[in-house]
Parts: structure tokens; C-alpha cells; sequence
């Protein structure tokens, strides 16, 4: 169900004088994006008469001309768009994305960029400086009056140069995902009087996180420790 079908009966259900919670239960779209709609588009002073409602929900009959929508409405001819150009699987994508709360799509984001870094201590990881990875780069033929021979050329990476690599790596990495926190603390003080709990809380707990793996970088018993505790964060967050 699109966010507009969403949007229009979530008001229904309020107009008929269901909780926000018991709304949100029902349609299985978080509490947050509930209570964003309530106050973005006014429901209490906007709100109508069930009989009207019916009607609005009802709409043109089937092979009206208007039974997509009033003059000048995009969503039918936008959806088409889409279904006729993208894969299936992205289509789901942007369905489930539409009901999303914004705070809960950066988070998502969020989430994705940190796991990224943690992956990479393990993918980057130099282990002294007599660490030197030897890959080949290319092979060339050589022929001559009796045989041919192939000649090897390898490209070595020194510990050095790969522990330089992976700081600037690191480095852009921490500075996007700080970007994206300061994002999602100034969306969620903006509106903060409709955000759950849960948006409220986690943002202070990756935040300690951070702190504690920036602390702890040299400290391999206790990064062991922290990549078991992220990847434990990141299974719940797929499963849900």
C-alpha cells in the first residue's frame, strides 16, 4: 500500500477516534510516521466528517476517466513510470522506503556506513611492518625463433603504504558517518516532539560506541569484544 492509501486512512482511523499507537499497530507503519502526518497535515483542524471520508476513499467508479485521480495528480502516472522501467526488486524497495520515517531511513544509512568501518579493520588490517602483499599485475608473452616465455609483473604493497591507504580510507569513512550523525541529531531535535523514544536514544548510544572503538583502536581484546557487540546491531536490524 503506498503512503498516500496510508496517509488517508491513518486520518480516517483518527477521525473515528483511534489512538495513535492502536493506528499505527494496524497498519504496520511506525508510531513516529503516524504522529509526523497528525501534526504535519493538521488533522485535528482538518478533520471531516466520516460520511465525507467514505466518499474521498470511495472515489471515481472503475474506468472513469478521473478514477486515477483529480486533474494535474502524478502519483498513477509516476508509478507507471516506474513499473515500467525499473526491476521488480526496486519497486519493493520504494515501496517500503515511501512508508519509512526519515529519521528511521538515516538510520538505516547510519547504521550501514558504521558496520562499513568495522568490516574494514578486519579487511585493512596491517599486521607489522613486514607486512608486504605481492599481487600480480599483468603477464607478458615473449616470443622467440624456438619458444616463448611469459614474463610476470607483480605490484608490492608495503606495510607502510597500506597502513597510509587505510587511515585516509578510515578517515573519509568517519568523517561521512559524523556527518550523517549531525544530520540525524539536528532532524531529531527538530522534531522532537513527534519522535519515539527509540530515535531519541540510540543516536546517544552509537555515539558512545564510537567513542569507546576511537579510545580502544590499539586494543585488539577489546575491539574483538565491540565487533561481536556491532554485528549482534546489525543482525537485529536486518531481521526487522
Amino acid at each position: 500500500m503506498s503512503e498516500v492509501n496510508n496517509k488517508e486512512l491513518a486520518q480516517e482511523l483518527f477521525n473515528q477516534g483511534k489512538k495513535l499507537i492502536d493506528i499505527a499497530k494496524e497498519l504496520n507503519v511506525p508510531e513516529g510516521t503516524i504522529r509526523s502526518w497528525k501534526n504535519r497535515y493538521k488533522w485535528e483542524c482538518n478533520a471531516t466528517d466520516n460520511a465525507t471520508l467514505q466518499k474521498k476513499k470511495r472515489g471515481a467508479p472503475k474506468g472513469n476517466k478521473n478514477a486515477t485521480g483529480p486533474p494535474g495528480n502524478k502519483n498513477a502516472e509516476t508509478h507507471g513510470l516506474f513499473s515500467k522501467y525499473l526491476p521488480k526488486e526496486t519497486q519493493d524497495i520504494i515501496a517500503g522506503v515511501t512508508v519509512m520515517d526519515p529519521l528511521d531511513i538515516l538510520w538505516g544509512n547510519i547504521t550501514i556506513q558504521y558496520a562499513a568501518i568495522i568490516r574494514a579493520q578486519q579487511i585493512m588490517h596491517v599486521k607489522n611492518q613486514d607486512d608486504l602483499t605481492k599481487e600480480l599485475k599483468r603477464q607478458k608473452r615473449s616470443d622467440g625463433d624456438t619458444s616463448s616465455s611469459w614474463e610476470d609483473e607483480y605490484e608490492l604493497q608495503f606495510a607502510w603504504d597500506k597502513q597510509a591507504n587505510f587511515l585516509q580510507a578510515q578517515s573519509r569513512a568517519m568523517t561521512a558517518l559524523n556527518g550523517m550523525i549531525k544530520s540525524y541529531d539536528d532532524l531529531l531535535h527538530k522534531n522532537w516532539d513527534i519522535a519515539s523514544e527509540e530515535q531519541k536514544l540510540r543516536i546517544k548510544k552509537l555515539e558512545a560506541e564510537i567513542a569507546k572503538i576511537t579510545d580502544d583502536d590499539n586494543d585488539e581484546t577489546e575491539s574483538d569484544g565491540f565487533m561481536e557487540a556491532i554485528k549482534a546491531k546489525d543482525d537485529d536490524l536486518w531481521q526487522d
